[in-house]
């Protein structure tokens, strides 16, 4: 009998996948695609463990989990032809405290609570609707994750509540720049068998959004969901990667979470990215995305039938410690008002990388959007690193400007644990007689962050 049961688990394992790719907050949460490389995947590819032969391993080889983060954050909302937003200024202080195990077998296990205090939380609005300039990072008291999983034979299986980053999080991710990460209720299982290339399927139940568990009465808490995600990447081609993916969302609703069939939808993609590079000190960065989005069984029955494109391209130019590059993305909509109204819908994204800081495209307008825009980054002396973006918007025809907007940001990371940052944001709405984010006309958006992080 113990042999069928290991042979049972062994079979099991064959099936399961790999890890999580890491959000490096220095990435500013910022970019429209992934300013540095993303790290390899050190869960795969390792030795697959011998579950005859390995014996109990003691409870202090586990990995303690601690993170502070501090943040001072001010954010106001103009507008020409509108009423504004009255100011908001932020103090929170965001703890996490985990554990986890080492592995036996294979097995191993994770759990981690957040706590986001809000050090003045009635001098600012933290969650949406009227009133102040939305800053949002409310208070919360969360279990952030819970998962067992088991990893081996370059494969990972996970269970319970995690963090899921997927390609670039431009559809699927754990919205880290916010003091509340976003979470999934899901199963998880990614291989690396096949040589080069990787695989991951994820089934999600619920979505455990930024806004926390202290919003009775504005429905943001969660999604419930019956969703699938599946991503294929294959890295042995020229210069690069390719990789593909498609997201089933069905996004329910009822009471304390928050309505998502006009969210739902289905979205297929292909992807081209890498680096070509010339010799020692010049390199050529790149990316070129295409996806398209339909509607499903579970999208508002208002919305009907759709097909919405989406064009991402990136061209950039890195000489030794600095990159500048150009980009174009493009979001498409339909072009209907009220509730027949849809543009190409991300809800489950890292929203805070892509269109700009100030975050007014939330929301892709039904008109749809185009962004060009320019960015560099330099690495500095004495550890600090510059970013920099402007960008220029227009709805997916170009039939109208929506606005421009600056952002620059600096890092610096102290030592090992501990870093800081300075970001700054200027949304320029100005001559556009479309909502943007919050419903308003005309908006112009100040922010800026002076944020300092400590971890183990």
């Amino acid at each position: 009998m113990k042999i069928k049961t290991n042979l049972l688990l062994a079979t099991l394992a064959i099936l399961s996948s790999g890890s999580l790719l890491a959000v490096d907050i220095f990435d500013f949460g910022s970019a429209p695609d992934e300013w540095t490389a993303a790290p390899k995947n050190t869960a795969l590819g390792q030795k697959a463990l011998s579950y005859f032969d390995e014996g109990p391993v003691p409870l202090d080889q586990g990995r303690i989990i601690f993170n502070e983060r501090f943040r001072y954050e001010h954010a106001s909302q103009s507008a020409s032809t509108a009423p504004g937003r009255p100011a908001s200024t932020a103090f929170t202080l965001r703890t996490r405290i985990g554990y986890e195990t080492p592995k036996f077998h294979g097995f191993y296990g994770l759990g981690e609570f957040e706590n986001t205090w809000a050090l003045n939380l009635s001098n600012y609005q933290s969650l949406p609707g009227p009133g102040k300039a939305v800053i949002a990072d409310p208070r919360n008291n969360q279990l952030n994750q819970l998962f067992i999983g088991y990893s081996g034979f370059n494969s990972d299986l996970k269970g319970g509540r995690q963090i899921i980053n997927l390609d670039n999080q431009r559809f699927v991710g754990a919205v880290a720049w916010r003091q509340n990460d976003q979470t999934f209720d899901a199963v998880r299982v990614s291989t690396e068998v096949i040589k080069d290339a990787w695989f991951s399927y994820v089934y999600n139940w619920q979505v455990n959004r930024i806004f926390g568990v202290y919003t009775n009465t504005t429905a943001q808490e969660r999604f419930q969901s019956q969703s699938h995600f599946v991503n294929f990447h294959y890295d042995n081609v020229p210069f690069g990667q390719i990789g593909s993916y498609f997201y089933y969302l069905d996004l329910g609703a009822t009471n304390r979470i928050a309505t998502g069939s006009g969210a739902s939808g289905s979205t297929a993609g292909l992807f081209y990215k890498g680096n070509y590079e010339i010799n020692d000190d010049w390199s050529i960065p790149f990316r070129a995305e295409y996806a398209f989005q339909v509607d499903n069984n579970a999208t508002a029955p208002s919305q009907g039938s759709f097909w919405l494109n989406y064009y991402h391209a990136k061209l950039g130019v890195t000489h030794k410690n600095q990159t500048f590059g150009l980009g174009f993305e493009n979001l498409g909509g339909n072009g209907l008002s009220g509730a027949a109204g849809r543009g190409f819908s991300t809800p489950l994204a890292t929203l805070h990388k892509f269109n700009g800081w100030a975050d007014a495209f939330l929301a892709t307008p039904t008109t749809g959007l185009r962004d060009y825009y320019f960015y560099h980054k330099n690495a500095l002396p004495y550890g600090f690193t510059f970013i920099g973006a402007i960008h220029y918007f227009t709805d997916a025809k170009e039939g109208e400007t929506f606005g421009k907007e600056w952002d620059v940001g600096l890092s610096k990371k102290f030592t090992e644990n501990f870093s800081g940052l300075v970001k700054f944001a200027y949304f320029d709405g100005n001559g556009s007689s479309t909502p943007v984010n919050n419903g308003a006309i005309n908006n112009n958006f100040t922010k800026l962050w002076v944020q300092f992080d400590f971890k183990l």
